[in-house]
């Protein structure tokens, strides 16, 4: 491959609210990335603790990177918050990463990696879990997406380019299974990934989701929209190797599960949210792109948007409705 080549660019999004404890940790994480051609841009959502002056403070700390800081003058919440980052990223790559989590050094080399052998518009990978004390309570939780079967490995291929920078960074990616999932066998607004730190999506698919007005409703499963958007317009692909860590503490929208990222265990207000939220991402997808229908025509023409419509109608996923029946008699 011819030397003038770059490699892409990553946007980082940190969005934090209230995670003065964390948001340092976050942020060192994305620091230590072998990986090093990145942005980072810090979206607060109007903490009422110190994480603004953490934030600062990290910035005068480490003046060699490249960091945006921005500063909601009212809280908008996890989605909104993102697509204000979004308008002034510069990468060809987009990773929303939660102010409380930590990213392995290796992320986004993996990440970016597998995103130069599919085509896909999102990559998702598995996780360990921490507490608040940032003690390991498992190496790979049972919340991350599952290996039945793969489609790769990331060693099988080569990518010349990018053998280059891993061979001068000492960078380790070799021997990651993948399975691209393709939206044709794998159904629209069910959850094949990890939360939300665990994904890279393209920028120029991100970049639709610019063209949404309202987000409010979407306040508390803004990882679901985005990610199942993703994986409508371009499908995804999972990364079967732990690459982060997911902190679990009494903020999380699963109540701090006590028994460590087992879905059956969750507290029966949040089982029934996740059936409600399954619901609410078809009829809002829907609203969505009807609203921007003329957009959307003509990035994909007549007949690829009447496929899209079938398959936010028309695609289920038989645990749902497992799951949805054994609700009923709860």
């Amino acid at each position: 491959m011819e030397d003038f080549l770059n490699l892409p660019k990553v946007s980082f999004i940190v969005v934090t609210h209230n995670f003065s404890r964390f948001v340092c940790d976050c942020l060192m994480s994305i620091k230590n990335q072998t990986y090093k051609n990145y942005e980072i841009i810090v979206v607060d959502d109007v903490s009422k603790d110190d994480t603004a002056e953490k934030i600062e403070n990290f910035i005068k700390e480490n003046t060699e990177l490249q960091i945006k800081f921005l500063k909601n003058e009212q809280n908008k919440g996890q989605l909104a918050s993102f697509l204000e980052g979004l308008k002034i990223a510069e990468g060809q790559f987009i990773c929303a990463v939660d102010g409380d989590d930590v990213l392995f050094p290796e992320f986004c080399a993996v990440h970016i990696e597998t995103h130069m052998k599919t085509s896909v518009a999102m990559t998702t990978c598995q996780q360990a879990e921490i507490d608040d004390n940032n003690v390991i309570h498992t190496l790979c939780s049972i919340d991350s997406p599952r290996k039945k079967e793969k489609e790769f490995s990331i060693e099988n291929k080569t990518f010349e380019e990018f053998e280059r920078y891993r061979c001068a960074n000492g960078i380790n990616t070799e021997g990651c299974d993948v399975k691209v999932l393709d939206n044709d066998k794998y159904s629209f607004a069910t959850w094949h990934w990890g939360p939300t730190s665990s994904a890279m999506m393209r920028k120029s698919v991100c970049d639709m989701l610019l063209l949404l007005d309202k987000t409010r409703s979407l306040r508390i499963t803004a990882d679901k929209f985005m990610f199942s958007f993703c994986h409508l317009i371009g499908s995804s692909a999972v990364i079967y190797k732990v690459l982060y860590a997911y902190r679990r503490h009494s903020s999380n929208y699963s109540l701090a599960n006590p028994v460590m990222g087992n879905k059956k265990y969750l507290k029966e207000r949040t089982q029934n949210n996740y059936f409600r939220n399954n619901k609410k991402i078809r009829t809002q997808m829907f609203k969505f792109i009807l609203n921007n229908k003329e957009y959307f025509k003509e990035r994909f023409n007549r007949t690829n948007l009447v496929l899209i419509f079938k398959r936010i109608i028309f695609s289920f996923d038989f645990r749902f409705f497992k799951g949805l029946f054994k609700s009923l008699f709860i």
